[in-house]
């Protein structure tokens, strides 16, 4: 489900303020997760942290690392919906063995 497009243009003109930092990015994400991605992944995905344009996905193992993988220009356009910008390029899976 896309996001709402007034929450979005909140988001952008907020972003613009001297007060915004890289953790408020963070935490956009973690709380739009679930209508970002969906019910499925967002229960078994986790974002743990945002370097730059490089956002951290914890996954439960190497085989959904290499599913997502598959799904990484689908997932990027979901994750960089609410900037309505291409502020997230790459995606870095982790996963605890």
């Amino acid at each position: 489900m896309p996001l709402d497009p007034v929450i979005r243009s909140l988001i952008g003109q907020f972003r613009k303020s001297p007060a915004w930092d890289s953790q408020l990015d963070l935490e956009v994400i973690q709380r739009f997760w679930t209508q970002l991605v969906g019910d499925q992944l967002a229960a078994a995905i986790n974002v743990t942290a945002i370097h730059g344009n490089r956002i951290v996905l914890n996954v439960p193992d190497r085989i959904w690392r290499k599913q997502l993988m598959n799904m990484k220009p689908q997932l990027l356009e979901k994750i960089n919906e609410p900037w309505g910008a291409r502020r997230i390029t790459e995606i870095a899976f982790t996963y605890e063995n």
